[in-house]
């Protein structure tokens, strides 16, 4: 079980390296929380949010990871990972990455992307597939440099949300077991929940909130989410709760003021033009299980350009309506 679980956390790490072999998951040496002039401090990502995330190192002349676990072995694991390009087009603009060791093996997968405009903010997101009554995931995100906001006012950020689940998906990465194998041995793939992000920020209150809209589990309609209004923290962090949109017809009965999980990320580049973020929920379709899938979890990541920056995205055609 460590094996796979330190399995899982390489494909983290394997997510977010660049081609200029920057390292978005490399946690060292973390800067004061406090301050707003240093780098992301590792710390600053919730227990929720980061799962079963620790530290990772990659070394792009081999193509090799070293990850450090935090659960069951602190016994340093190399392994290989593998981008899986084919699989890219089911979460538009998003890396994919995908490792299983056999067929028998849990299947991981993962997703990462960085900000458009400066690339000074990136995410990632893994998650193995069943089975054996568990499924273990997580997130990661960071910035290049300190908090620099944007002068007092209202920012909106845009950009595509990327989540795995517990749930089995299309299984088209996974390796062929032989005929008659008991089905219960038989891995999943993590099915893909794809969206849209909106997210206003107000600098002169340090408040945050926003949306993740057009929700999908694999072609099947999810409802809307709504990341209620947090602080921005002095170092440009925040941490809310999500709820079901009330607005959604699927989200069932009273959804204001009901918790389904937790969302978190951080603001950086110049003029704070990138946010990069995650999210985590215990169940994904409405309350009181409007489609019908119990026990559902998912985690997943936006990252974000400000509307109006050099390079930025703007995929919902959002950014002409605003400042």
């Amino acid at each position: 079980m460590a094996r796979l679980l330190m399995l899982f956390l390489v494909l983290t790490l394997a997510a977010g390296c660049d081609s200029d072999g920057t390292n978005p998951f490399d946690r060292d040496d973390p800067a004061d929380p406090g301050d707003p002039d240093g780098e992301t401090p590792s710390g600053d990502i919730p227990e929720t949010l980061a799962g079963d995330v620790t530290r990772v190192r990659y070394d792009p002349a081999d193509n090799t990871i070293v990850v450090e676990g935090l659960t069951l072995d602190a016994t340093p694991f190399e392994a290989v990972y593998s981008r899986a390009p084919a699989l890219e087009a089911n979460v538009p603009g998003y890396r994919v990455y995908t490792a299983q060791d056999d067929a028998l093996d849990r299947h991981s997968t993962a997703f990462a992307a960085q900000s458009n405009n400066s690339g000074a903010v990136r995410a990632g997101v893994t998650v193995t597939g069943g089975p054996r009554n568990r499924f273990f995931g997580g997130t990661y995100y960071e910035r290049d440099g300190g908090f620099r906001p944007p002068a007092g006012g209202l920012v909106t950020y845009t950009g595509r949300y990327a989540g795995l689940t517990n749930v089995g998906g299309s299984g088209e990465d996974l390796i062929p077991v032989p005929g008659g194998t008991n089905p219960e041995l038989i891995p999943d793939q993590a099915a893909e929940v794809t969206g849209g992000v909106v997210m206003t920020a107000d600098f002169s209150d340090n408040s945050i909130e926003g949306n993740i809209v057009n929700r999908s589990l694999e072609g099947t309609p999810l409802p809307s989410l709504v990341l209620v209004r947090t602080d921005i923290a002095a170092n440009g962090t925040f941490f809310g709760n999500v709820e079901f949109d009330s607005r959604h017809p699927d989200s069932g009965d009273n959804p204001v003021g009901n918790d389904i999980g937790d969302y978190g990320g951080i603001i950086g580049g110049p003029d704070g033009d990138g946010l990069a973020g995650s999210i985590t929920l215990s169940e994904f379709d409405g309350l009181g299980d409007q489609l019908g899938f119990e026990n559902e979890e998912e985690y997943g990541i936006f990252v974000l350009d400000r509307c109006g920056t050099p390079g930025a995205a703007d995929p919902l055609g959002l950014c002409a309506s605003v400042n």
